[in-house]
C-alpha cells in the first residue's frame, strides 16, 4: 500500500505559476510504482465533508509538502487547522514535513522558520529560472521518494524480525542501542573537536587569523590551508563524514523504527528533530561544500541538542531493564 503525502497549499498562490500541478508531475512516477500516494484537497469530491476528509489526509499521512507563499501563510484555516496538526505529527509520529518557498513571503518571521526549508527562503521559486524550479522539484520529489521507500523498508524488516515490545525487552533492547550510538558520536565528536582547536591554533598562528564561528572559520581560510593543514582539515572532514554521519543516521533510524520510544522518553523527541536537521544539512550543504569539514546544527536552528538526554535515558532503563 502507498505512503500518503499530503500537500498543503494556499489556492491564490498558484497564479501565475501553478506549483501544485507542476510538483505532482514530479511525484507521479512514484505514485505509478505504488510508492506514494500525493493528497491535496482537489480530490475532494462535491458533497463531501471537506473538513474531515482534510483531518483523514493528515492523520495517515507519512510525509508532508508545503507550498509556502504569501497566501498560504495568510490562510487562517492553514494557520489554525492545518499546520497545527502536521508540526504536531512530525514531532509526534515522525511525519516529515518539507516546506517549498514558492513566492517571496515572510518566512523568516512565520511558525515555519525552525524548519530547514527545500529551498532558499530568500530566493523562492518564482525568482528562479525555470531549469532551477524544475531541479528543487525534482530533487525534493527523489528525496521523499527515497525516505519513504527506506521507511516502509526498515518497518517491514523491524516487523519480520521483531516480535512486539514491551517495557522490559525489546524496548529496552532499542533504548540501550541507542545510547551505545550516542556514545559512539560523542566520542567521535570529542576527537574532532581536539583536532579543530590544534588546526585553529595553528591557522590563527600563521594567518593571524580572525575569530569566527568554525563552520565560517574553515570556509573563510580553506584556500589558503598548507599541505599539511589540508591534511588535518580531511581528517576532521572524515569524522563528519564517517562515525558522526552513520551515528546519527543510525540513531535517527532507530527511532523511526520504534517511535514507541519517544513516548517513553520526551527528550528524545528533541533528539530527533536535532538529528533531521543535522542530516539534512549534511546532505543539502555538507556533502556539497568542500570546503566545510565540520558540522553544526543547534540553538541558532532552534533544534539544539538536548543536555538531559544522557541522564533521561539512563534513568529509564534504570527503572525498566530489570
Amino acid at each position: 500500500m502507498p505512503a500518503s503525502l499530503f500537500i498543503s497549499y494556499g489556492h491564490a498562490d498558484q497564479a501565475p505559476v501553478n506549483w501544485l500541478d507542476r510538483l505532482q508531475q514530479y511525484l507521479a512516477q512514484s505514485r505509478q510504482l505504488n510508492a506514494i500516494d500525493p493528497w491535496a484537497d482537489t480530490r475532494i469530491q462535491p458533497g463531501a465533508r471537506w473538513r474531515d476528509e482534510i483531518a483523514a489526509a493528515m492523520e495517515r499521512a507519512s510525509a508532508a509538502i508545503l507550498l509556502v507563499g504569501p497566501a498560504f501563510l495568510g490562510s487562517e484555516f492553514i494557520a489554525s487547522d492545518e499546520l497545527p496538526t502536521l508540526l504536531k505529527a512530525a514531532a509526534a509520529r515522525g511525519c516529515s514535513v518539507y516546506p517549498v518557498v514558492t513566492g517571496y513571503c515572510a518566512y523568516r518571521t512565520s511558525v515555519l522558520e525552525p524548519y530547514q526549508a527545500v529551498n532558499n527562503p530568500d530566493v523562492p521559486l518564482e525568482a528562479l529560472e525555470f531549469k532551477d524550479q524544475n531541479r528543487v522539484l525534482n530533487d525534493l520529489s527523489i528525496t521523499v521518494d527515497r525516505e519513504i521507500r527506506g521507511r516502509a523498508a526498515a518497518g517491514a524488516g523491524a516487523a519480520a524480525v521483531a516480535p512486539p515490545l514491551d517495557r522490559g525487552g525489546p524496548l529496552a533492547q532499542t533504548i540501550r542501542e541507542i545510547a551505545r550510538a550516542l556514545g559512539d558520536t560523542r566520542t567521535a565528536f570529542r576527537a574532532q573537536a581536539a583536532r579543530r582547536d590544534e588546526l585553529v591554533a595553528a591557522i590563527r598562528q600563521r594567518l593571524t587569523a580572525e575569530h569566527l564561528q568554525y563552520e565560517k572559520f574553515f570556509q573563510k581560510y580553506y584556500p589558503q590551508l598548507s599541505d599539511a593543514e589540508r591534511f588535518v582539515f580531511d581528517q576532521i572532514r572524515a569524522m563528519t563524514d564517517g562515525p558522526l554521519h552513520d551515528g546519527n543516521q543510525r540513531i535517527l533510524t532507530m527511532i523511526e523504527r520504534q517511535p514507541a520510544v519517544l513516548d517513553e522518553i520526551p527528550s528524545l523527541v528533541a533528539l530527533r528533530q536535532h538529528l533531521v536537521f543535522w542530516l539534512n544539512k549534511y546532505d543539502k550543504v555538507f556533502a556539497r561544500r568542500p570546503d566545510m569539514c565540520l558540522l553544526y546544527t543547534g540553538v541558532e536552528d532552534r533544534v539544539p541538542f538536548p543536555d538531559t538526554i544522557d541522564r533521561d535515558i539512563s534513568g529509564w532503563l534504570k527503572a525498566h531493564d530489570q
